[in-house]
């Protein structure tokens, strides 16, 4: 081969070799990050989606995943994996949600502004609102991250039946995975969480944005799997009804980890 094509060709053959390198470190990989969506704010409660009053239950996603990812974790080691979870910003100041933290060992980011748009370490040229959490899960050397977040389509009450899970270019196993599991044990459970026939869908997130696409985007450059769990919206009557209870809430996040356990197990 002449040396100018060698020269040419050496940086795509290198590139592939890392390439590999990296998604056969994921492959290979038994650590899970689970990251609790947004945060809690001293003396104003957590800052994610909501219930738009107590008529059907107050709820909070922050609060929610602090109370309940333990249940998802405990899912996920009982499967022989290990299971890190963090948030981005500092411990929560209520006694409650900091005691459901130290339980299931979250890591606190301590991002500096938990809601401002930071640039990825790994992946300068990605930027996003929660970036630090995503950079803290690559640093892991996950197999997968799974963004545990709830919705909320309005500030009124509404039956909004169209919940998915929001994943990377490389997270449509794992997506689909999860969205079995939470049509099979969840909507269709006993009893179930009311969805009007509606499966869980999935959705590639890959635009790029400055926001959930970029998490998400940040780990597909490292080749990892990445999820943002949607499925469930704070602003209808019947989902905030079985998350409200804490059966249902338990249910909930347990199918969550056999959701992450079923794709990691048919790698």
């Amino acid at each position: 081969m002449p040396r100018f094509l060698l020269f040419l060709l050496l940086p795509l053959l290198l590139g592939g070799c890392v390439q590999q390198q990296m998604r056969a470190q994921v492959r290979h990989s038994r650590v899970v990050v689970l990251d609790i969506g947004h945060w809690y704010k001293p003396g104003a409660g957590g800052q994610g989606a909501r219930t738009p009053d107590a008529r059907y239950g107050a709820l909070e996603e922050c609060d929610f995943w602090y109370r309940y990812c333990l249940y998802t974790k405990r899912v996920i080691e009982a499967a022989g994996y290990e299971v890190r979870i963090c948030n981005r910003a500092a411990l929560p100041t209520d006694p409650a949600l900091r005691r459901a933290a130290e339980a299931a060992q979250v890591h606190q980011v301590n991002s500096p502004e938990p809601g401002a748009i930071y640039r990825s370490k790994h992946h300068p040229k990605r930027m996003a609102v929660g970036m630090l959490s995503a950079d803290w899960a690559l640093d892991q050397n996950p197999a997968c991250v799974v963004f545990l977040h709830h919705n909320s389509n309005s500030e009124r009450w509404q039956v909004y039946n169209k919940g998915a899970m929001y994943c990377n270019a490389e997270g449509g196993a794992l997506a689909f995975a999860l969205a079995a599991e939470i049509d099979r044990s969840i909507f269709k459970g006993s009893p179930p969480m009311e969805n009007h026939g509606e499966p869980c869908g999935v959705i590639l997130r890959n635009d790029g944005r400055r926001g959930g696409g970029d998490w998400l985007n940040t780990c597909n450059e490292s080749y990892v799997p990445a999820v943002i769990t949607e499925a469930a919206f704070l602003s209808n009557p019947e989902h905030a009804r079985f998350l409200g209870s804490r059966q249902g809430a338990i249910r909930y996040a347990e199918a969550v980890g056999r959701g992450i356990v079923n794709y990691l197990n048919a790698r």
